[in-house]
């Protein structure tokens, strides 16, 4: 589970709350009591541009648009409707068609007993211990 799918899931009843990082903390660990790592609302919070569309505060988004940022350390819950999800880049795969490999049919084999010579017991190979060379003497 990512950082801002915590955070969605932890503060889906705070919508349209202002919140501070220390409480979004707080909240994630309320939901996620075994949850031993990070939790950096930054990374899920997004900014207004000019025109009113949530953009990511910096080259990339880091997680989905989850938060708003409104002023240093002051995040806006956002609405189910208003989060803005990271784009994805996905391949699509070459389609296979499925065909049945044709299985040749086993001839028939009647049964034939020999009796064959017991082999005799065979020894362990004694396994000679190397020596590794340091970088030093090999060169």
């Amino acid at each position: 589970m990512s950082n801002s799918s915590r955070i969605e899931q932890a503060t889906r009843q705070h919508i349209g709350a202002v919140l501070t990082s220390k409480v979004i903390v707080e909240l994630v660990k309320v939901a996620f009591p075994d949850y031993t790592g990070g939790v950096y609302p930054s990374d899920s919070s997004y900014k207004r541009g000019e025109d009113g569309a949530l953009v990511p505060r910096g080259a990339t988004a880091y997680g989905d648009g989850v938060l708003e940022v409104l002023a240093e350390n002051q995040f806006k819950v956002l609405d189910t409707a208003e989060i803005v999800r990271k784009p994805t880049i996905r391949k699509a795969k070459p389609v296979v068609a499925a065909t049945a490999p044709e299985v040749p049919a086993a001839p028939a084999v009647a049964p034939v007993s020999v009796a064959a010579p017991v082999a005799a017991a065979v020894e362990p190979a004694k396994v000679a211990s190397k020596k590794k060379k340091s970088k030093k003497q090999a060169a």
